[in-house]
């Protein structure tokens, strides 16, 4: 981990939260070894080693790692029920696949892993009791979008009839079934839109920015294969991280939160010279070869009203954290 990457971490685990509501408890997280997964349990145990707190996390995943003193490694595919010996307090369901490329090859599995794994979690949450239930969800569910910030309680046109709706349709799936254990179970849920997520992930991400970096660290021109003229809100890891932490202390019983940093009033286009910048490269278009499984919004910003109303509020803005996710990768690159 770079120093950098650990300022992060520092970072939002510093932030003025009641993590004392964590000292003691046990934090499932489904998706723990995925990038915003990872990030969040790292928080935990920064929690753990400077400030006392005593947080026990289980980070259940398809790929389990070797446990360590303040996290249990699962390796469990949670469109099967999972059975978990012993207390569990919170939980955050974050598991899905999370790019294109994954829902163009696999829009069954992008479905079933949603659904299933939120029923499947549910369930255990009911069992256990617990005290939240966190669902990662998505700006995705706002389909096409809107001509204006989307608050919460907007909801948007997704043309169901093609397999690159099922993402959208298994996230509000997803919610609807939180509703429903709520209403029949009593279980305590809550639930995060993230926009475009991004940052300095180990793993083959296949959304535009993450393509951007990609040839820019390795000092490529960067190609653009659309005009460039989308709006879209964004989010780095570490305002990701701090949201979600937020909403599952603070948010309240059946409702939906969107998680954004601040819109800066740029395009998709604008970002790829921004980064073929950092790089001194340049931007090419190539429009003939369109990103399979990609979003067919054009416009598709959300509003963090709700959030910051509850305390909440981004530490980076978007071209910082494209900046500082660019030093990171290259970092990475010339160890």
């Amino acid at each position: 981990m770079t120093d950098l990457e650990l300022q992060d971490i520092r970072r939002i685990a510093e932030l003025d939260y009641d993590f004392s509501r964590l000292d003691g408890k046990t934090v499932l997280i489904s998706g723990g070894t995925g990038f915003i997964g990872q990030f969040l349990i790292s928080v935990f145990k920064y929690r753990n080693e400077h400030f006392g707190n005593r947080i026990k996390i289980i980070s259940c995943s398809r790929h389990g790692l070797p446990s360590e003193r303040d996290v249990e490694y699962l390796s469990h595919d949670i469109t099967k029920p999972l059975n978990v010996g012993g207390r569990v307090d919170y939980i955050l369901h974050l598991a899905s696949n999370t790019h294109p490329k994954q829902y163009a090859a696999d829009p069954v599995g992008t479905i079933t892993t949603n659904i299933f794994g939120t029923y499947n979690l549910l369930t255990l949450a009911a069992e256990k009791k617990v005290k939240k239930f966190l669902l990662a969800s998505s700006v995705e569910i706002y389909g096409e979008g809107n001509d204006k910030p989307m608050a919460e309680d907007y909801c948007g046109y997704i043309d169901c009839n093609t397999a690159r709706a099922g993402y959208n349709e298994a996230k509000r799936l997803s919610e609807s079934l939180c509703q429903s254990f709520i209403a029949q179970h009593g279980v305590d849920c809550v639930v995060a839109r993230l926009a475009r997520c991004f940052g300095a992930d180990k793993k083959n991400d296949s959304k535009a920015l993450a393509q951007f970096m990609d040839r820019a660290v390795n000092g490529e021109d960067i190609v653009l294969k659309s005009k460039g003229g989308q709006r879209f809100s964004y989010c780095y890891v570490a305002d990701a991280a701090s949201g979600l932490i937020k909403v599952l202390l603070d948010g309240a019983c059946g409702e939906a939160y969107n998680i954004t940093d601040d819109d800066e009033g740029s395009t998709l286009g604008d970002y790829a010279k921004l980064i073929a910048g950092f790089a001194g490269k340049d931007v090419i278009f190539n429009l003939s070869e369109a990103q399979q499984g990609a979003s067919v919004a054009s416009y598709a910003l959300l509003s963090s009203d709700k959030l910051k109303k509850i305390g909440w509020a981004p530490v980076y803005t978007v071209s910082d954290a494209m900046h500082k996710t660019y030093l990171i990768l290259t970092e990475r690159l010339n160890k």
